[in-house]
């Protein structure tokens, strides 16, 4: 019995014997190649983003330039406005101009004639020619005629150059109105178009400022448009990655399949050559017994002790009863994960031992609401409370969720870069 139990011992450890953990460079060139795929997409979002604010910044440049384009075509129009006021003003003026000098000339005209009329009344008066002349009418009547005629000939003249000199002092008002009028209009010209250069400086710097935005929205496309293509090329990559550690994990599965079936088969023929030669030694153990019991039957068939023989019996039974109760505490019966056979198929998955300092793996439980003591079984597993401490695929398995395992009843507490390419794969803690 011992011997065949040696035999058994010796095809499961051959069973469960080491194979290599798969591992592939690949796999980690995979994952850089989304990584760097990953910083260049944020690199491409935040070039985005400046092109958005520049193109706004823009807008309200070319809005602000029009707003100054259209006011200075506005005091174009008025500077023009003026300018028409200020040349009809000169005509106006040349006008006055005209009229006062005529004014002028009439009146000096008029001064030299009465000048001349005094002048000769006053000669006249000394040789008594007004006196004569009036003296010599011939009737009362013509004499009258000739005094009322004296008189009107000096009342016009004193008129006429009151008028004169009215008309002069009214022309030159409208010649200073005029004048003053024109000044008042060079002067709001002047302030035109000094606003208008100064908008037409601001409306320089402004244009300056929308060809700058236009040229850095210009490299920024072009940084965006070559972030694009870097994604794109790394998406390739990717692919191409991708199809390479599928295949990789293929061959490792298929290899691993193979494996296991070659141990299986191993396993399978140390059993039945440890059953044959444990039947071959029982058989020959049975036949001795006889005979013994056949040369002493007739002593030990008298001093036989039923009670003894029954108490043994009992133990037979309760022994055969204890291992039906401990083989179904347990339906799992394949291969169990040990520092030697560092992959296999558990009832889950594949499975796979890692170890690691567990402590921030404990807080992360523990800030789940978990309580269980952690502490390490005799034979090397990581536990948390009953349960086997396993890595696994989150998205598959959430942390906290209890899974079967190889070496017991496990929760998930933790994950790795292996849950990308085998997501029903756990991975233990050991201390190994």
């Amino acid at each position: 019995m011992k011997k065949r139990l040696a035999v058994l011992a010796f095809a499961a450890a051959f069973m469960v014997s080491s194979v290599s953990v798969f591992a592939t460079p690949t796999q980690e060139r995979l994952n850089a190649a989304k990584q760097e795929q990953y910083q260049t997409a944020g690199q491409l979002q935040t070039t985005q983003d400046r092109i958005a604010v520049l193109e706004t910044k823009k807008g309200e440049t070319e809005a602000y330039l029009q707003e100054l384009n259209n006011q200075m075509t506005e005091l174009s129009g008025e500077i023009k406005e003026l300018q028409q006021q200020y040349a009809d003003k000169q005509k106006e003026l040349d006008e006055i101009g005209v009229k006062l000098g005529n004014a002028r000339l009439e009146e000096e005209k008029q001064r030299k004639n009465m000048k001349l009329r005094i002048q000769y009344m006053y000669e006249n008066s000394e040789q008594n020619g007004l006196l004569e002349s009036l003296f010599s009418a011939e009737s009362f009547s013509d004499f009258l005629n000739r005094a009322d005629n004296i008189k009107n000939i000096s009342d016009y003249d004193r008129d006429m150059l009151e008028e004169y000199n009215a008309v002069c002092v009214e022309i030159q008002k409208a010649e200073e109105k005029a004048e003053a009028e024109q000044k008042e209009i060079a002067a709001v010209e002047a302030a035109s178009k000094k606003k208008k250069a100064e908008m037409q400086e601001l409306a320089e710097e402004t244009s300056a400022q929308v060809a700058e935005y236009a040229a850095t929205i210009k490299d920024q496309e072009g940084v965006a448009a070559q972030l694009i293509s870097a994604i794109q090329q790394q998406e390739a990559t990717i692919q191409i990655l991708t199809a390479e550690v599928e295949e990789e994990i293929r061959q490792a599965e298929a290899a691993a399949e193979a494996e296991r079936q070659r141990q299986a088969a191993a396993a399978a023929a140390a059993a039945a050559a440890a059953a044959e030669e444990e039947a071959a030694a029982a058989q020959q153990e049975e036949e001795e017994e006889y005979t013994a019991d056949i040369s002493e039957e007739a002593y030990s068939y008298e001093e036989a002790d039923d009670d003894t023989y029954e108490t043994e019996e009992s133990d037979d039974t309760s022994s055969a009863s204890s291992s039906s109760s401990s083989s179904s505490e347990s339906s799992y019966s394949g291969p169990v994960l040990n520092r030697r056979a560092g992959t296999i198929t558990g009832p889950t998955g594949k499975e796979t031992y890692y170890n690691l300092n567990m402590s921030g793996v404990v807080n992360i439980m523990r800030n789940m609401g978990n309580s269980d003591k952690y502490w390490v079984r005799d034979d090397g597993v990581k536990m948390l409370g009953d349960y086997v401490m396993v890595a696994a695929n989150l998205d598959k398995h959430p942390r906290g969720s209890i899974v079967d395992s190889s070496l017991g009843k496990a929760i998930v507490c933790d994950t790795g870069t292996f849950a990308y390419s085998n997501p029903n794969q756990l991975d233990v803690a050991v201390s190994w």
